[in-house]
């Protein structure tokens, strides 16, 4: 049984092999963002009132969350 580590090196070596074209085709995903995918444009008051907005309509892993407090 191979390692992690091992397979995922095994997977660099197949990517590094392919030609450009499918190394374009096979590196690129779409994410779906449900709110942006709307179309709608939106324009807020303050900065406060876009975080807020993003923290209620995106998920966390999106990146629109605000960072966490320093521990002191």
């Amino acid at each position: 049984m191979r390692s992690a580590d091992e397979e995922f090196r095994r997977q660099c070596e197949r990517s590094i092999l392919r030609g450009v074209d499918n190394r374009i085709r096979f590196g690129w995903f779409r994410n779906p963002n449900p709110v942006k995918d709307l179309g709608v444009n939106r324009a807020f008051e303050t900065m406060e009132a876009y975080r807020r907005f993003c923290e209620e309509n995106y998920p966390e892993y999106y990146g629109y969350a605000r960072p966490a407090a320093p521990v002191p």
